[in-house]
Formats: C-alpha cells, structure tokens, sequence
C-alpha cells in the first residue's frame, strides 16, 4: 500500500497563510528545496483540493521549468464536489473521499503527496489516511490566518521520524502516525 505524506510551510503558531492570504513570511530555503526535490523523485502522484488547483493553473506560466520538471512524472489528481472538470494533465476526483483515496492508495506506485489544501489534508487525517506529516516551521508568529489543520475530529498520536534546522531559521520536521 502506498505511503500519504501531507504537509506545508507553517507559522510558528499554527498557520498557512495571514489573515489577508498573505505567504510572503514563507522561506524558500535554496538547501531544503534542494531536499524537497530530491524526494518528489520517491512521490508519483499529489493529491490538490479545488482552491489549490485554481491557485496552481493561475500561476503555472510564472513557475521556473526546475519547479515544472519536479512535478512532471507525477500523476495530479483534484478533490473537488464542485468543479465540473480540470486541465488535461490532471484527474478530477468527485466520489466518496475515503472510497477514492483509498483505491488510489492500493493502486502500485510510489509515494503520494498532499501538495494543497488545508481542508483536504484535515479531512484526510480524520479518515486516517496520512501516513506522514512534513512540516517546514517558518521563524515567524502570524497571530492570525488559516490554520494548518481545520475540523480536527479526533486525536491522533505520532512520532518524530526527522527534524532538520536551516540556516534561514527554517525547521523542518517530519512525523509518523504511530501505528
């Protein structure tokens, strides 16, 4: 069964975005894109809820062809109950969220990523269906935003499988759900 690793860039207090949708306080630390690159060659599929896909499609023409190429191999599926179709090169999933995410976790492959959004990785971890969450702890306290995680509705217990510090004051940890 393949592997769901879930995870973004947060605030020090919890959060994705300011309250304005705001990402400038975001590091792009060149030693842990190199990482992130690295280990998107183990990830063949990237789960995107409907406002990240939007997101994505508006600024494809400004992404660098490094960034492109990173996610070329990769199949994109969108979770979506109200878009009605997506470009070619994804997969519009509408089903039962747990039916679909599990056939594609049985499918073969490799590694697959929640590149976006915050609802779709909260709705996944209440169907257990996170395997790893990746965090990348930014040095700064928004005091208010979207949180990392909405409509939490349950506790779920996990273990520190890597922490690594940057010298742009980036943290990135990375948990397991423990089994």
């Amino acid at each position: 069964m393949r592997k769901i690793v879930g995870g973004f860039a947060t605030s020090i207090d919890g959060f994705i975005e300011g309250l304005n949708g705001e990402i400038d306080w975001i590091i792009y630390d060149q030693e842990q894109f190199a990482e992130l690159a690295e280990s998107w060659k183990r990830i063949d599929a990237m789960f995107h809820g409907r406002k990240t896909y939007e997101a994505s499609i508006k600024m494809k023409d400004q992404l660098s062809e490094e960034i492109t190429n990173s996610f070329a191999h990769m199949k994109h599926y969108v979770f979506s109950t109200t878009l009605e179709r997506v470009e070619d090169n994804y997969i519009l999933v509408k089903g039962d969220l747990k039916t679909e995410v599990e056939k594609i976790k049985n499918e073969s492959g490799g590694e697959i990523a929640v590149f976006g959004g915050a609802s779709l990785l909260s709705s996944l971890l209440n169907l257990d269906l996170i395997d790893e969450l990746s965090l990348a702890i930014c040095p700064t306290v928004l005091g208010r935003g979207r949180p990392f995680f909405t409509n939490i509705e349950k506790r779920s217990d996990w273990n520190v499988k890597e922490t690594k510090t940057y010298k742009s004051g980036l943290i990135s940890v990375t948990y397991q759900r423990k089994q």
